[in-house]
C-alpha cells in the first residue's frame, strides 16, 4: 500500500514538473520578444551596427527621444479617447443585447440570434465601401464618430454578444422571477442582479475591446486624414518610416505603445481568467 502511494505521489510530481516545463517554454515565446525589444531600445547606434546582444551602454534617454519625436502626449490622448468611448459603448450595447437574447422571450428571438451570429462570417472588408459612403454622406469624415458611435449600437459585437449570452443563460430564471415578484422592472433586474453575476465576462469584453481599439491602425486610416486626430498606432507607423534606420528608437516607441496594454492585462487578469470558466449560481 505504501509503495502504491509512493508511486502515485512520484507520478503526480513528474506530471507537475512536465507541466511547469511546458509553461516555461510557452512563456519564452512571449517574454523573449519583449526582452529583445527592451534591449534593442536601450542600445546605441554603435551597438546596433556591431550586432551585440546586450547594450554596452544603457541609453534610457532613447525613450525620451521617441516621446519627443512623435508628440506622444497628443497621440496618446487620441488613442485613449477613441478606445475609452468605444469600449463604453461596446460594453453597454453588448450586455443589453445579450441579456435580451438570453432572458427575454419574444417571437423570433432565436431566429434573430442566429442571424446575428451569421454576421460573424462576413469579412469586415466587404462592408468598408458602403460604410465609407454612408459616413461620408453623414459628414462624419475626419471625426471619431465612425469609430465610436457604431459601438453604441453593437455594430461588430456578435462575438461579445454570443459569449455574454451564454453567461446570462447560466443564471437560473428563478432569480429573475423572484425579483419580478418583488416589483423590480427589467432594467433593475439587469443592473442589480444579472450584471454583477457576469462581471468577469463584462470586464473581459471591456479589456479586449479597449486593447483592440488601442492597437487599431486600419479603421482610423479609413476615416481620418487630419494628423492631429491620428491615434498612437498610426503615429508609430509614421515614426518608423521617418526613423527607418534607427531600430533602437523604433523599439523604444513600440514599447511605449505596448506597455499600457500589458499593464491593463495584468491588472485585470483575474477577471479575464475567470471569464474562461463557466460561472453561475445554483438554484
Amino acid at each position: 500500500m505504501n509503495a502504491l502511494r509512493l508511486n502515485r505521489k512520484q507520478k503526480l510530481i513528474r506530471e507537475k514538473v512536465v507541466a511547469y516545463i511546458l509553461v516555461v517554454i510557452c512563456s519564452l515565446f512571449f517574454i523573449v520578444p519583449l526582452l529583445w525589444m527592451l534591449l534593442t531600445a536601450l542600445k546605441s547606434s554603435e551597438d546596433l551596427a556591431n550586432g551585440v546582444f546586450f547594450p554596452t551602454e544603457w541609453l534610457w534617454e532613447n525613450f525620451l527621444t521617441a516621446i519627443n519625436a512623435i508628440e506622444f502626449g497628443q497621440y496618446t490622448f487620441n488613442s485613449l479617447y477613441y478606445a475609452f468611448f468605444n469600449t463604453i459603448g461596446m460594453v453597454i450595447s453588448s450586455t443589453l443585447t445579450a441579456y435580451a437574447f438570453a432572458k427575454l422571450s419574444r417571437p423570433g428571438r432565436d431566429k434573430w440570434f442566429f442571424v446575428m451570429l451569421g454576421t460573424m462570417v462576413i469579412p469586415s472588408q466587404v462592408m468598408q465601401v458602403p460604410l465609407f459612403i454612408m459616413y461620408n454622406y453623414l459628414g462624419w469624415m475626419d471625426t471619431y464618430n465612425p469609430l465610436i458611435i457604431p459601438a453604441y449600437f453593437a455594430v461588430g459585437a456578435a462575438a461579445n454578444i454570443f459569449l455574454l449570452r451564454q453567461f446570462f443563460m447560466g443564471i437560473p430564471n428563478s432569480l429573475r422571477e423572484s425579483a419580478k415578484l418583488d416589483g423590480a422592472n427589467e432594467f433593475q433586474i439587469f443592473g442589480t442582479i444579472m450584471l454583477p453575476l457576469v462581471k468577469n465576462m463584462v470586464v473581459c469584453v471591456a479589456i479586449m475591446t479597449f486593447m483592440t481599439c488601442w492597437n487599431d491602425f486600419y479603421s482610423p486610416l479609413l476615416y481620418i486624414s487630419d494628423s492631429n486626430l491620428f491615434p498612437l498606432a498610426y503615429a508609430i507607423r509614421t515614426f518608423s518610416t521617418q526613423y527607418a534606420n534607427q531600430n533602437n528608437l523604433i523599439m523604444a516607441a513600440s514599447l511605449l505603445v505596448v506597455t499600457p496594454s500589458l499593464i491593463l492585462f495584468f491588472l485585470a487578469q483575474k477577471q479575464i481568467i475567470g471569464s474562461t470558466a463557466y460561472t453561475g449560481v445554483k438554484g
